[in-house]
């Protein structure tokens, strides 16, 4: 048995997780993980002694509490370390219980109110006099004219959270809108009493000033710079000497917060006046922290130090001008901002090779990349598989085309034949249970009754209880379906591993249910492999946000794939007749 102390991360991201994973695990620590993609290449680290499932916090969260509860207890681990909201809100809602059992590093009620609502982030800076972009909230008497005024052109757009209960696996995103017109077309679109933060665009570059920090004082502090970036992310990373007014700034604001634990502070700076806003707070381990961790600044090691065994580590110094990349991110980040270049040849071949002139500073060390390290390679070597098999596969498409084939029907009639008494289980499967899913499990109700079938509807977006929107309960009745008592629920992993046969309508669909649950995978179909028609390809696309024009050919195409299916149902039938004695 290990002696080992254990320590549980949730999450599966290249960067975040596989930084704080590699960290604790170099350091002699048993590291267990808790990731929502079971297929993400993070989790083939030679660091991950185990991994764990966890169910979706859904309805009151009590299959995963009950689920947590029993790893912390069956694993005695002594820290759990969330590296996103998905994993961390949870934690923070059962703080009192869970905590009981073992750490949690996890930001205190008062600063996850602060730090995860944009809003209240702009106000303690405020406060502790740091600057941020000219800003207000959207008001119920908003117009263009108004909002402009106030603001000025272009506008950045954001929720307070990123993350909020109960919509906990959807994320938020910020817009920035350049003119009028969109302004006027996201106005009309929007509820004006919901909070929304209207500010200036700040030019400039993003930055970062990364702290761990006990009782409000900051016990260490990293600064970096994006090399580059596009549409405000970047994935190319160089650490940069701490200024000393960004430093203060930060200081201040946790002081002001008596915060403990790990934060990125980020900040943009306009690279031709100096001056700088802050943007936000990442109350957890970030994007960036492969970037400290590969020169030494081991915060995810020393996080685990401090809450665990309650060391108080000095602050260490760092090279500046050193790099880190992600290397399959930086590729399709470096690959969309070219496509702004299209037809301007010398800018596109010039924005190529100042990228690949980047990578002489692997050959003189000064170089990491976020995944490809010498002592743990296999998550950058399945990243880069991944990379070619889906390039491969791509162009085969195209090359090939995507003819429909026959084995759903196969499936299906084999299922029926050995069933025996029982009926077949069939589960449609979509995102949300409210539009295509939905809809199939109904219609096929009607069409195969008196068969030995039975159907049920499930989404993979962790939600329950959604009607169906007004322009799908209308479609639907136009084709004899009656969605108006329809309320959507969860693929589960109960309702999956029940299902005999999980019918999925497009990539996105088998994408997210082989990340979720990759031993499924044999058991997954897509519809439009029934009957393809004159579609272009065997997906049947969601027409979530669409006109009802859409919504009647969707479920007209459903239809088709499902009278498809009828010969292999009544051939079954038919045949269960005749071998069935009098």
């Amino acid at each position: 048995m290990s002696t080992r102390d254990k320590v549980l991360v949730i999450g599966d991201d290249t960067r975040s997780f596989l930084a704080t994973v590699r960290s604790l695990g170099r350091q002699g620590l048993e590291v267990h993980a808790a990731p929502f993609d079971f297929r993400s290449p993070s989790l083939a680290s030679r660091y991950i002694h185990a991994v764990h499932f966890l169910p979706y916090y859904l309805d009151g969260g009590a299959a995963w509490l009950a689920a947590i509860e029993t790893l912390l207890r069956e694993h005695d681990f002594k820290l759990v370390i969330p590296c996103d909201e998905r994993g961390l809100l949870p934690l923070c809602l059962h703080r009192d219980t869970l905590a009981a059992r073992c750490a949690l590093a996890i930001p205190s009620a008062a600063t996850l109110d602060t730090f995860f609502d944009k809003v209240k982030t702009r106000e303690l800076a405020q406060a502790c006099d740091v600057a941020v972009a000219p800003g207000r909230m959207l008001a119920p008497h908003d117009t263009v004219e108004t909002i402009v005024a106030d603001i000025g052109l272009p506008i950045v757009i954001k929720e307070p959270m990123s993350y909020a209960l109960p919509e906990l696996y959807v994320r938020t995103s910020t817009r920035i809108v350049d003119d009028r017109e969109a302004l006027a077309a996201w106005l009309a679109k929007q509820d004006r009493h919901a909070p929304i933060l209207f500010e200036q665009k700040f030019p400039g570059f993003g930055a970062g000033v990364s702290v761990l920090c006990h009782e409000g004082a900051v016990l260490q502090a990293f600064e970096h710079v994006r090399a580059h970036e596009f549409n405000g992310s970047g994935y190319y990373r160089k650490s940069a000497a701490l200024d000393p007014g960004r430093l203060a700034a930060v200081e201040r604001m946790v002081r002001a917060s008596r915060y403990t634990g790990l934060a990125m502070f980020e900040f943009k700076i306009d690279g031709e006046g100096g001056g700088w806003i802050l943007i936000e707070v990442n109350a957890r381990p970030w994007g960036s922290l492969p970037l400290p961790v590969s020169i030494g600044v081991d915060f995810p090691y020393r996080l685990y130090r401090l809450l665990v065994r309650g060391e108080t580590t000095p602050a260490v110094d760092y090279p500046a001008g050193r790099y880190c990349r992600n290397l399959v991110l930086d590729m399709w980040q470096t690959r969309m901002s070219a496509a702004e270049l299209a037809g301007r040849p010398g800018k596109l071949a010039a924005h190529y090779a100042s990228w690949a002139w980047g990578f002489h500073r692997l050959l003189i060390g000064r170089e990491h990349f976020d995944t490809l390290v010498l002592d743990d390679p296999q998550p950058g070597l399945r990243e880069l598989r991944e990379l070619v098999a889906g390039r491969l596969a791509a162009r085969h498409q195209r090359r090939k085309g995507q003819p429909a084939v026959a084995r759903l029907k196969q499936r299906l009639g084999e299922l029926l034949a050995s069933a025996g008494a029982r009926p077949v289980e069939v589960l449609f499967v979509c995102q949300g249970n409210i539009n295509r899913s939905s809809y199939a499990e109904l219609k096929s109700a009607q069409m195969f009754a008196g068969a030995k079938l039975h159907f049920a509807s499930a989404g993979m977006l962790p939600r329950n209880q959604r009607p169906s929107p007004a322009v799908a309960i209308a479609a639907a009745a136009r084709h004899g379906v009656a969605m108006d008592t329809h309320r959507s629920r969860h693929a589960s992993a109960p309702l999956l591993e029940a299902a005999d046969l999980v019918i999925a309508f497009d990539r996105i669909n088998l994408d997210s249910i082989a990340a979720r649950y990759p031993h499924l995978a044999d058991r997954i179909y897509l519809l439009g492999e029934a009957d393809a028609g004159d579609a272009a390809d065997v997906q049947i696309l969601d027409p979530e946000g669409k006109d009802d024009t859409t919504f009647l050919s969707t479920y007209r195409r459903i239809d088709a794939c499902l009278a498809a299916l009828q010969p292999t149902v009544s051939a079954s039938s038919e045949s269960l007749r005749k071998n069935t004695p009098c």
